[in-house]
C-alpha cells in the first residue's frame, strides 16, 4: 500500500469515528417531528458538527463550525462535542447563553500552556437552541452564527447573535453571550448551519452562493416536508457547484419543532 493510500485509509477510519459521535436519524426522530441534515465534509473529515439532546424537559440542538477544515478542524469538533455533552448532560446547565459561556471558558482552558505568540489558536462559530416543552418557548444564543425561524403561518425571521466566536481569545478577553427568547407553535421550523453552503463558489461567474440566496431558498421551500427540502437544497448546491471544488465543510440542520 502506498503512502497516499495509507493516508486515505487513516482518514476513512477517522471519518467512521467522527460520524459515530454525531446524532443518528433515530435520535432526531425521538426529539423532533421532522428534520433534515446536510453534512458534507470538504476533506473526508469535517470541522463542522451538530449535536442534539434532551435534559430537564428541554430539547437542545447545536450546530458548530470550527476553524478551517480537515484534520485539525475535525479534532476541534470532537473536543467541542465532548465539552457540550459534559456541560449540558453532566453539568446540567440549561440556558444557551450560559452554555456558551461555559463552553468558551473550558475551550480556552484546553489550550492553556501554549505560547500564544507562536500558537494559532482555533475558534468555533456556533448556534444553540433550547426548546422548553412546558412553556412553548425557544431560547437561542450563538457565537458568530444566526438561525432562521419559520412559523407555521408563513412568516420567517433571521435572528443574529454575538459577532465573536468561542475561543480565539485574542479577540475578546471577557465575553458575554446574549440570549433571545422566542414563542413557538407546533409546526414551526428552525434552521441552523455553518457558512459552508453560502460560501460555495460556482455558478456562471464562479461566485459565492451567498447568504441571501440560501435564505431565500430555505424560505421558499419551508412549507414542504423536510425530506423534500433536503433534496431541494442538495440539488441547488450541486447545480451551483458544478465542476468546481468544494470550498469548505458544509452543514445545515433543520427541525420541525
Amino acid at each position: 500500500m502506498s503512502t497516499i493510500e495509507e493516508w486515505e485509509s487513516s482518514l476513512r477510519s477517522a471519518q467512521l469515528v467522527q460520524q459515530g459521535l454525531l446524532p443518528k436519524k433515530r435520535h432526531f426522530e425521538r426529539l423532533f417531528n421532522e428534520s433534515l441534515v446536510i453534512y458534507q465534509p470538504k476533506e473526508i473529515i469535517s470541522g463542522d458538527f451538530y449535536w442534539i439532546g434532551k435534559k430537564h424537559d428541554h430539547r437542545y440542538i447545536v450546530v458548530g463550525d470550527c476553524t478551517g477544515h480537515g484534520i485539525s478542524a475535525s479534532m476541534t469538533a470532537v473536543l467541542a462535542l465532548n465539552l457540550l455533552e459534559y456541560i449540558i448532560m453532566n453539568k446540567g446547565i440549561k440556558r444557551p447563553d450560559r452554555i456558551l459561556e461555559e463552553l468558551d471558558k473550558r475551550f480556552i482552558e484546553s489550550f492553556t500552556g501554549h505560547d500564544n505568540n507562536n500558537f494559532d489558536n482555533p475558534w468555533i462559530d456556533i448556534a444553540i437552541i433550547s426548546i422548553d416543552d412546558h412553556s412553548d418557548n425557544m431560547f437561542f444564543a450563538a457565537a458568530n452564527r444566526k438561525i432562521i425561524h419559520y412559523s407555521g403561518s408563513g412568516k420567517h425571521q433571521i435572528i443574529k447573535a454575538n459577532g465573536y466566536p468561542i475561543g480565539g481569545w485574542q479577540y475578546h478577553q471577557e465575553r458575554h453571550f446574549d440570549m433571545v427568547q422566542l414563542k413557538y407553535k407546533k409546526g414551526d421550523k428552525v434552521y441552523l448551519g455553518s457558512d459552508g453552503y453560502q460560501d460555495q463558489f460556482g455558478g456562471p461567474l464562479n461566485k459565492k452562493f451567498g447568504s441571501s440566496n440560501l435564505h431565500n431558498l430555505i424560505e421558499s421551500g419551508a412549507h414542504l416536508g423536510m425530506e423534500e427540502q433536503k433534496e431541494r437544497l442538495s440539488q441547488a448546491l450541486a447545480n451551483w457547484k458544478g465542476n468546481f471544488d468544494q470550498t469548505d465543510d458544509i452543514c445545515i440542520v433543520g427541525i420541525e419543532v
